[in-house]
């Protein structure tokens, strides 16, 4: 994002600002939308959030009639409901082309609604608007390769469609309610825990830890160590090692000899790497994957866990090999809120 930012701060620039519209329906259906450009370009491509395998997939944007009003952000009051005016649904029942890019998509606006179930202006109720902001330069003209680095873009905004405002022939308006503003929603979602990080260690994949983790798993953000560089830590933060291909991988099919109380051995799961102690004398084994350390808890014990700590943390993506100094462009996948220590 800081080359938007550096962009903007320029005194004069020849680039514009584009609004990106991800619509959610009530069906679950998700579309993405946006006003047009000067130059009579229909649609324009946009990478998602989401990354899949090493790339982040781009995503067509329907140019069409829509605009997004009154957006504030004020720290007192009552929370701001912006108005999205959009073309109305008869309006919509023109054929869209797809910038000739091949894929037979170029469906009616209107047959995409229809099929969704939405009849009228109130079926789009309580759909979820996502607002993107970009340069025109960090868009895409077709969908020839999907980019390799995350998408440019400014901050996003989340609202929800929570009523019929106006409606003509032409426009329809909508007023847009933040989703801590409707009905029978409480806050938080999310117990808020000052201190500690609630998610669960490991808990969800990502395939570089030097991207933004993308979180959709329940069990959190977590996805410590995909890429740790060898090193692993306890829940007190001590180091383990700081060579992670020193410690063998268990291996059901070769674990023939009994193993001395102390062994240590690795196992991948999930793309993750856990490492297991012998707690034990464990005999040597007349089937495969009869101690297996995952299964076998009375033989093992884990030695990677987490502290759950801000400094649990920041060792982790942070850290090095070398030294004890941190590299703060990492981000923290921390499901705490520390800035909440403050409040009582």
């Amino acid at each position: 994002m800081s080359d938007v930012i550096d962009t903007v701060q320029l005194q004069e620039t020849e680039d514009a600002l584009v609004t990106l519209f991800d619509i959610t329906l009530p069906s679950g259906t998700l579309t993405h939308f946006f006003g047009g450009l000067d130059d009579g370009t229909n649609n324009i491509f946009f990478p998602q959030k989401e990354i899949s395998g090493s790339t982040y997939p781009l995503k067509e944007y329907i140019a069409i009639p829509i605009q997004i009003t009154g957006i504030e952000v004020s720290t007192a009051g009552a929370a701001n409901r912006p108005t999205l005016s959009v073309a109305n649904i008869p309006v919509l029942s023109r054929s869209v082309s797809n910038n000739s890019d091949g894929v037979d998509d170029e469906n009616d606006i209107l047959d995409i609604l229809l099929s969704e179930g939405i009849t009228n202006n109130e079926d789009l109720l309580n759909s979820k608007v996502v607002i993107r902001k970009t340069l025109l330069s960090k868009t895409y003209r077709s969908t020839d390769s999907n980019p390799s680095t995350s998408p440019a873009e400014f901050p996003s905004q989340t609202y929800i469609i929570d009523r019929v405002s106006g409606e003509s022939n032409v426009i329809v308006e909508f007023e847009l309610a933040s989703p801590m503003d409707i009905e029978g929603v409480t806050l938080p979602n999310r117990e808020v825990i000052g201190r500690y990080c609630p998610w669960r260690y490991q808990g969800h994949f990502h395939p570089d830890r030097t991207q933004n983790p993308v979180v959709s798993s329940k069990d959190g953000g977590c996805v410590w160590p995909l890429d740790s560089n060898g090193r692993f830590f306890d829940k007190d933060d001590n180091v383990i090692t700081k060579n992670i291909s020193s410690i063998p991988t268990y291996n059901a099919s070769t674990q023939n000899a009994s193993r001395s109380t102390g062994f240590r051995t690795k196992t991948i799961r999930d793309g993750h790497t856990e490492i297991w102690e012998a707690i034990r004398t464990i005999p040597a084994e007349t089937s495969n994957g009869q101690h297996n350390p995952t299964t076998s808890k009375s033989y093992w014990k884990r030695l990677d866990v987490c502290g759950k700590t801000l400094n649990s943390c920041k060792i982790r993506f942070q850290g090095n090999n070398s030294d004890d100094t941190l590299n703060t462009s990492y981000t923290l996948p921390f499901g705490g809120f520390p800035g909440a220590r403050q409040f009582k």
